[in-house]
């Protein structure tokens, strides 16, 4: 069944009214009607099951919540914060729906010296800003998270290692481990790391660099700083390959695929 997304300020004492984007799906696409039932999640955790009292004749939605469920995928105690080097249009919000259904709590795209990319104008980076929000938002209900993951605004990769520093456990992707396998380097410090990974809202702060990955700087600036680095094998991976490979991997090792 799918779900929709339930905003906390459209929720009052069990009573629900969806209106915009989430009631027009409901009403023009899917077509429900009044007495039919739904699931809904607010994006921080809680998913419920409901019913639809009223199609109201401006096409918002009114209705009551019946009960809490429980999440179907188990959620791992330590977060997976993605800082992606900031890719091409169609590579990135690739990654941002297909990290959003393997877990990713935080997307942080990042800009580097070998970033392909460019932000201009402030309107322009805020309807990217949306239009990547709502991708997340769909992948989510696609896949029926519970949670919603956050999208950050981009941040320089120096400032980004730094705020890192000594907030949770740091893994920094590089090509030039190569033919070191991700058993040999990320599962190693994964393991390493077992009992703090089953710490509530632990970080593992996950960098993955852009199409022209990290410079021998920027490796020795996160070497520096307390990061740990891993290889992914002698094949080189696109970056957003090696962004879900990771991930995968990750989530693999903390219990939640």
């Amino acid at each position: 069944m799918a779900q929709f997304f339930l905003p906390p300020e459209a929720l009052t004492d069990k009573v629900f009214h969806l209106s915009g984007p989430e009631a027009y799906h409901l009403v023009k696409v899917l077509r429900y009607q009044a007495g039919q039932p739904l699931t809904l999640f607010n994006g921080k955790g809680g998913r419920f099951s409901g019913v639809i009292e009223k199609i109201n004749p401006d096409g918002s939605v009114s209705g009551r919540l019946t009960a809490t469920l429980e999440s179907p995928a188990s959620r791992p105690a330590a977060r997976l914060n993605l800082y992606q080097g900031l890719l091409k249009s169609s590579h990135w919000e690739w990654v941002l729906e297909k990290g959003t259904e393997l877990g990713v709590s935080a997307f942080y795209p990042m800009l580097t010296p070998r970033t392909v990319v460019v932000l201009r104008e402030a309107e322009r980076n805020k309807a990217k800003q949306e239009r990547w929000s709502r991708i997340v938002l769909a992948a989510s209900k696609q896949c029926r998270r519970a949670e919603l993951p956050e999208v950050k605004e981009p941040i320089q990769f120096r400032d980004a290692i730094k705020a890192c520093e000594g907030k949770g456990l740091t893994l920094v992707a590089w090509e030039g481990f190569t033919g070191a396998t991700a058993r040999q380097t990320l599962g190693e410090t994964l393991r390493e790391n077992s009992a703090r990974l089953a710490e509530k809202e632990f970080a593992v702060n996950l960098f993955i660099g852009p199409e022209g990955g990290f410079s021998e700087e920027e490796i020795e600036l996160a070497e520096s700083l307390g990061a740990k680095l891993f290889g992914l094998g002698s094949r080189t991976l696109r970056a957003e390959t090696a962004t879900l490979t990771a991930c995968a991997l990750i989530q693999y090792e903390l219990g939640a695929l």
